[in-house]
């Protein structure tokens, strides 16, 4: 069943009107379908990577446009039951409406991506980030992912603190989300990153003793760490600006990323995957422990400095660990505080801090 229809009271919109909304249910069958598309685009990613591709009819082509398919059709039967028991002008429920808008984009990017494909061949490495169609494909299964948070977000359900159950569809809407956006500049991803571990022996390392060289992969380093940074700890932060997400939410988001990255490359760095695992934590036990708070400021500051000191500094002991650090220390040690201070100015943006009331005016509370 759908949840019970709500008022829509947002600006602009026609007053007492009532507008429907998706079960719990209907929610996470949609998240669990869209993580079938993301099941797909990694294998599209692996095989763009190792140049397993001859055409555009693949196997991994077809586990992620038959997500797509099962993610239409279940959008789709929404929208018809809807209309079946409501007005026709109500038929899209709360949240639904840039999802469906996002399949109409998807479908024909995928259309698109086949004729390309056929004109110009198929695209290795960096060129498939590129692509206009891919880029289409990344835009349309954006608004579609976005659906569950979406509508959880214009909800009083599942409440300020919600139970872990009832948070998995926004939780798993979200984690997929990031992950998209994580393989849409997953060119510049730390969790691919070699550069600070270029040391004698390693491949690469003969190169890197050209000044130039060095200089070039020194700098690309130190922007993935920057990039990374900002793309995992944002969505935490956006979901603390609605909720007190459950112990576990950051866990699962970063270690879904950085584990479905790994499978890129063939596990080849499995180690980021536990680096994920760390952050995440650190992020939970900051949330956790901020709930008492009463300043919601400073709780988010408090996350968004201390969940990339730790999942920074993690990152580089394991660089450490398993292959030596051949950065000198004020790269390494640089790059977790400068995580550390942009962490601190998303949350400044996300967050500002209160303006003032006018001179003689009321005073806000």
């Amino acid at each position: 069943m759908a949840r019970a229809a709500t008022v829509d009271l947002r600006p602009g919109s026609q007053g007492g009107r009532v507008r429907p909304r998706t079960s719990w249910t209907d929610d996470l069958v949609l998240a669990l379908a869209a993580g079938w598309v993301i099941t797909g685009m990694v294998l599209d990613a692996w095989a763009h990577t190792h140049q397993r591709l001859e055409s555009f009819l693949t196997p991994w082509h077809g586990v992620l446009y038959s997500g797509f398919v099962i993610v239409m059709a279940w959008m789709a039967w929404i929208a018809l039951r809807t209309r079946l028991f409501r007005r026709a002008g109500q038929a899209v429920p709360v949240g639904y409406g840039l999802g469906l808008v996002g399949v109409g984009v998807f479908l024909v990017s995928a259309v698109g991506d086949g004729i390309w494909h056929t004109l110009f061949g198929v695209e290795v490495g960096i060129e498939a980030q590129f692509s206009p169609t891919h880029i289409g494909l990344f835009l349309g299964a954006l608004l579609m992912f976005t659906t569950p948070l979406r509508a959880a977000w214009s909800s009083s359900e599942p409440g300020p603190a919600p139970t872990m159950r009832a948070f998995l569809p926004a939780l798993f809407s979200l984690a997929w989300t990031t992950i998209l956006v994580q393989f849409l500049f997953l060119y510049v991803s730390a969790f691919r990153e070699d550069a600070p571990s270029l040391a004698p022996g390693r491949p690469g390392a003969t190169l890197a003793t050209i000044p130039a060289y060095l200089e070039v992969t020194r700098v690309r380093g130190l922007v993935s760490v920057q990039v990374t940074n900002l793309l995992l700890l944002g969505p935490v932060l956006v979901l603390l600006r609605r909720w007190r997400p459950p112990f576990g939410t950051a866990t699962l988001l970063f270690g879904l990323v950085a584990a479905l990255v790994a499978v890129v490359d063939e596990f080849a760095r499995w180690e980021v995957v536990v680096v994920g695992l760390v952050g995440g934590l650190a992020a939970d036990w900051l949330i956790a422990h901020s709930a008492g708070w009463p300043n919601r400021t400073r709780a988010h500051r408090a996350v968004a400095i201390g969940t990339p000191l730790v999942l920074w500094a993690s990152y580089f002991l394991t660089v450490q660990l398993r292959w030596g650090i051949a950065w000198p220390a004020e790269l390494w040690a640089g790059s977790v505080v400068f995580a550390a201070l942009g962490g601190f100015a998303l949350s400044l943006l996300m967050v500002p801090p209160p303006a003032p009331p006018p001179p003689g005016g009321p005073r806000e509370t």
